[in-house]
This record gives structure tokens, C-alpha cells and sequence, in this order.
């Protein structure tokens, strides 16, 4: 999306946005042009751009999506991170894919269902097929296509059959991936061993550091820290007083509490940046102790229009049915939740989807919930959070808002009421103590991070396909 600042202005003009002249400087004083807007900006940087108008917020996300989809043309890529054949003469052999490839017909089944614009992404059946014809129709031109051949091919199929899209990155990056790994599997046996050998000689290393670097790719980066402007060490210490004033009274004054907080939010953010253990952060400022007091300190760290709570609470209830359907009899705890289900109330069956599908959630993901949620009451040696759930049952889990205690590298964090209060105050943990993820939940977490809750940070790796793929059967 190559448009210079003054080219998007005219474009906005061109789409019915009214800008004022203050609207407008904001968008050349930021630099804010095609560029940009391709990258994403966030709910809190276009609240800034159109302060005070949400009509303005709203048609400015409708412009950038059509211009996004717009810029889905097939145009010719550079071409990085190129395939290498693994002898001279295979290259010579092999030819390149013609700038003009047309994606080939369907079995007529299949294209029956695409011409009615079904959703065929959905079904890995369906999805393999689309895979292999492409592959069979690729390798008429080539058995080593480099990347901007895959990505004219992806792009093309996208073209053509927009609805098979994905709902996040740039659209195309699992069918990217899909048909690599195509490639990959069916060159692999045609390869002579010895070959294979020196192929990992030659480049086993590097492929070893990017496989580490992908691990990572969902960790969430460590948030810069804001400048403290107007405290000092001596202020810092009235307002953590009346912060410990507040936390002793049965009813805090909110404002109050709010007030303080948020004066001494820049300050507590460098502390925690330097290393200030997790005990000693709660010691001073009792109010991260509550569910409620991390929310509203990620709110801090990443204001949006849409308080964190809130879009957690509505987001999360518009997947449970499809998370609930997706996990049916695939896992003994889904079995448990479904007999428990029988047992219950109908009026009381909407909490019980709801919790059910925030214990069952990593499956979807292949991670394993009993290393984030834990029965009963003992010393978790986890560093990350940790729900602890007091009761022994998890009959009881889906059932009753049991008590929960969430843990972090051995210190008793907050207590709450319900798996609820314990997924989303271990979750807001990351952003308060700036943890990264840890590997076995990063699918589930960033799913819940960039997905959900619509909190990017700066530096964030796209995410992984096993993420983009349940994207795509979630909404």
C-alpha cells in the first residue's frame, strides 16, 4: 500500500471522511500513511487521529479493510528466503511458474461448494484438496518454486475465491504455509539420503535457529517503559499511602483508588522494568491483588475505547458454542463437562458453556490446560500464572463459581470467585509483570491477546499458523 501521507488524505476525501484541519495535521504530524495503515493501527492511535468523533472511527476502519482487500492484487513479489533445489542440475531442470498461473478447476464436488461461496477452509478435507490440486498444477512448471512463486499461487487462489481469506495477517499466510509443506513432503521421499545428509550439514544450523526464533514468534515483547514527569520518590510515597488507606477499608473509594493509581503508573512501570520482585509490587500497590485492579492496569498499559473487561466478556461469550463444539469428545475433560451439563438448570447452562469453554480453550490449540488451571490447594512451582482452582472436581469447576487463587513463581497473586475471574487475572499477569508467554500456552494466550482482547505490541511476530487456522473456524 504505497501511498504517501498526502495520497491517503485524498483517498479518505474521495470515501466521504470529512476531515478537519486538525484531523489532518494529526496525520501528517505522525507520518501516518499507506505504510502505516498496511502495518495497523491500533484502537487507541485512530481514537486519536478522530478524537471526539466516533462516526469518523468507524468509517476510517471501514476504509482501511476495502483498501486492504483492494491491495490484494496479483502483482510480482520479491523473492525472499528462495528454496534452493539440492543439486546444480535440479535447478536447470526445473522451470519457473508463469506470471500468469490460473488456479486449475476443482474436483466437482468441491467446486460446486466454491462456486456457492461455502466456507471450504473449514473442513480439512476440504482444505487438503484444495492443497493437492494446486500442487499437482504447480509442479507442471516447477518442483522447487521459491517464495514469490507460493505466494503468487496463495494470492491467486485468494483472488478468485476471496471468501476462503484469512481473518488475520495478510490473508493468504496458511495456504502460504499449507502448500510448502506440500512441496516439502512430496519431494522429500525423492531425495537420496546421502543428499539429505548434506543438505542438513550444510544448512541444519540455520534452519535449527529459525525453527527457535518461530517458537518465539508469540512472545509477547517487553513494554516500554512510559517517562515519570511531575513524581518523585517522596510524592510516589503519599500516594502509595492513600493507596494502603483505601485497600483497608471495606468500601475503597473508587476514584480515589483510580486517581493514585494512575499517578503512580509510570513510576511502578519502571520499577517493574528494573527488576522489582512480584511480592514486593503487591506490597506496595494492594490494589493488583484484585481481578479487577489488573484489568485496570492493562487498561493502562494499552487504553482502548472498550474497557479490557468488557471486550473480554463479549468476546469470549460470541465463541464459546463454536470452542464447545470443537472440543466435543476429544478430551476426557470435555466428557466431564458434557455429563455435568445434563446435571444442570437450562438457565444455568449459559455460565457452564462459559466456563467450560475457558478450561477447554487449549485444546483447541493442542496445549495442555493442567499446566495454566490446577486442582487443589498446594505450592505450584510454576514461575508463570497459575489458576488454582480450590476444589478437587472439575465437575464442580464447570458447574459453580468455585474459589480460585492465581498464582506466580510461588506468590499467592489475587483470589476470585469462578474460573472466570482466575483465566482473566492470570492473563493480565503477562502485561502487569511483563512476562512472555510461556511455550506450552503461547497459542492460547496470543489467541486471546491479539484475537480477543485486540492488543498488539510493537514487535510482534505474525501469528502462528495453528493460530490463524482456529481463527478461521472460530469467526
Amino acid at each position: 500500500m504505497e501511498l504517501s501521507t498526502e495520497e491517503l488524505l485524498q483517498k479518505l476525501t474521495e470515501s466521504g471522511i470529512i476531515l478537519t484541519e486538525e484531523e489532518t495535521q494529526r496525520f501528517r504530524d505522525n507520518d501516518v500513511d499507506g505504510e502505516t495503515v498496511q502495518c495497523g493501527l491500533t484502537e487507541h492511535m485512530v481514537a486519536f487521529l478522530f478524537s471526539g468523533s466516533f462516526k469518523k472511527q468507524l468509517k476510517f476502519n471501514t476504509f482501511v479493510q476495502e483498501l486492504k482487500d483492494v491491495t490484494l492484487t496479483l502483482v510480482p513479489v520479491p523473492d525472499v528466503n528462495t528454496e534452493q533445489p539440492l543439486t546444480t542440475d535440479r535447478n536447470e531442470a526445473s522451470g519457473r511458474l508463469p506470471l500468469g498461473f490460473v488456479i486449475p478447476p476443482f474436483p466437482r464436488d468441491l467446486q460446486t461448494r466454491l462456486d456457492k461461496r461455502e466456507a471450504c477452509q473449514k473442513s480439512s478435507k476440504d482444505r487438503h484438496t484444495i492443497i493437492r490440486v494446486l500442487h499437482e498444477a504447480v509442479i507442471e512448471h516447477t518442483m522447487y518454486p521459491n517464495n514469490a512463486e507460493y505466494v503468487q499461487v496463495v494470492r491467486a487462489l485468494i483472488v478468485k475465491y476471496p471468501f476462503l481469506k484469512d481473518l488475520e495477517g495478510n490473508g493468504y499466510h496458511t495456504w502460504h504455509q499449507s502448500l510448502k509443506r506440500k512441496f516439502k513432503a512430496e519431494r522429500a521421499p525423492l531425495i537420496h539420503e546421502d543428499e539429505v545428509k548434506r543438505s542438513k550439514e550444510k544448512f541444519g544450523h540455520k534452519r535449527a535457529r529459525e525453527s527457535t526464533e518461530a517458537a518465539r514468534a508469540c512472545c509477547r515483547s517487553v513494554s516500554r517503559v512510559p517517562a515519570v514527569i511531575g513524581e518523585d520518590a517522596s510524592s510516589i510515597e503519599r500516594h502509595v499511602q492513600v493507596l494502603h488507606m483505601q485497600y483497608e477499608k471495606m468500601t475503597p473509594d473508587a476514584s480515589v483508588v483510580n486517581d493514585r493509581m494512575q499517578r503512580t503508573f509510570a513510576w511502578r512501570r519502571k520499577e517493574i522494568a528494573d527488576g522489582m520482585a512480584v511480592e514486593d509490587v503487591l506490597k506496595k500497590y494492594p490494589f493488583l491483588r484484585t481481578p479487577t485492579g489488573l484489568c485496570d492496569e492493562v487498561d493502562r498499559i494499552h487504553p482502548s475505547t472498550v474497557n479490557l473487561y468488557r471486550r473480554w466478556k463479549e468476546g469470549f461469550t460470541g465463541i464459546v458454542p463454536k470452542v464447545v463444539k470443537l472440543v466435543q469428545g476429544k478430551s476426557p475433560l470435555a466428557k466431564m463437562y458434557t455429563e455435568a451439563r445434563e446435571e444442570m438448570l437450562t438457565e444455568d447452562l449459559p455460565d457452564v458453556d462459559l466456563r467450560a469453554a475457558l478450561i477447554l480453550l487449549p485444546h483447541i490449540f493442542k496445549e495442555k490446560v493442567d499446566r495454566f488451571i490446577t486442582l487443589g490447594q498446594y505450592d505450584a512451582q510454576s514461575p508463570y500464572p497459575t489458576v488454582q482452582l480450590v476444589d478437587t472436581d472439575w465437575k464442580m469447576a464447570f458447574t459453580r463459581k468455585v474459589p480460585v487463587t492465581v498464582k506466580v513463581d510461588g506468590v499467592d497473586l489475587c483470589r476470585g470467585t469462578g474460573v472466570e475471574d482466575g483465566v482473566i487475572a492470570a492473563f493480565c499477569t503477562y502485561f502487569v509483570f511483563d512476562m512472555a508467554y510461556p511455550p506450552y500456552m503461547k497459542n492460547t494466550l496470543s489467541f486471546l491477546q491479539r484475537t480477543l482482547l485486540n492488543i498488539t505490541v510493537v514487535g510482534e511476530k505474525p501469528l502462528p499458523v495453528t493460530v490463524t487456522r482456529m481463527i478461521n473456524l472460530l469467526y
